[in-house]
């Protein structure tokens, strides 16, 4: 495979992307991109190297990038619009090897899995590369919930209201959280007030001991998708918190799920 490390796609020091070429792909048209978690403010694109590589291996185009962190001026539209701005680059750099494409599946983890699941159901029509499914591990899909501001344990998490203070650019507090202003703004960034039946076919990845993301949510998430008729896969981690890294034959399901996908849909 070709491998290009540290593209520019941007004027940011983060702008960068990692694309990896198979020197023969079974599909010319489509990539799977893969979008690093850490709570919108940390994380790197290398934690999905191996992803890949795997698939690149397996003859499928793929990618992973890095995107500004929030900040005080840097909210979730900035970092949805980075992910445009790495397609962009992505479909260039194909066209320059010979390959016109012109599909995608989005991936990630955590924050990378929200941002994949909000870009997809939000920016499909305007995407450089249309997004045709997702595969999402332990993505937050209901920000609005008091059991996810609060924590499942119930404990207050001063860190997450600042950090969705910055995501959705509204003060969050743990005083005001379930007043209408905040309430509109934690909806404008839940993937799941944005199923319907043109949802594309979406693959959730999930710890059932996720101390993050309650489960309940996820089994409203999949309901949700199955109510609008969305071809949709869970794949359960039985004894996996929010890191994912103690149920490796799920982990290997996972990848399963994923080169289905691929072969359904690129």
């Amino acid at each position: 495979m070709t491998v290009l490390k540290d593209v520019s796609y941007g004027n940011h020091e983060r702008h960068k992307i990692d694309i990896y070429i198979p020197e023969n792909p079974v599909s010319e048209s489509g990539v799977i991109l893969y979008i690093h978690g850490g709570g919108w403010t940390s994380g790197s694109k290398e934690v999905h190297s191996s992803d890949a590589e795997y698939f690149s291996n397996l003859g499928y185009i793929s990618a992973t990038m890095n995107y500004r962190y929030v900040s005080e001026s840097i909210h979730i539209e900035h970092e949805l619009d980075d992910v445009s701005a790495a397609l962009e680059a992505i479909k260039k750099i194909c066209a320059e090897h010979g390959l016109n494409v012109n599909k995608l599946i989005l991936s990630g983890g955590s924050a990378g899995a929200h941002l994949a699941l909000i870009y997809a159901y939000t920016r499909k029509n305007s995407s450089p590369l249309p997004p045709v499914a997702i595969c999402a591990y332990c993505p937050p899909s209901d920000c609005t919930k008091e059991d996810f501001l609060m924590g499942i344990k119930g404990e207050f998490e001063s860190w997450k209201y600042e950090i969705l203070s910055m995501v959705c650019n509204t003060k969050i507090d743990k005083k005001t959280f379930l007043n209408e202003e905040p309430q509109k703004a934690l909806q404008r960034i839940s993937p799941i007030n944005y199923v319907d039946q043109n949802c594309i076919p979406t693959a959730i990845f999930y710890g059932k001991a996720d101390e993050l993301i309650p489960v309940g949510h996820v089994a409203e998430f999949e309901r949700k998708l199955a109510d609008a008729g969305i071809r949709h896969d869970l794949v359960l981690f039985e004894n996996s918190g929010h890191a994912l890294d103690k149920d490796p034959e799920a982990s290997a399901q996972a990848k399963r799920v994923i080169q289905q996908y691929a072969e359904m849909y690129l």
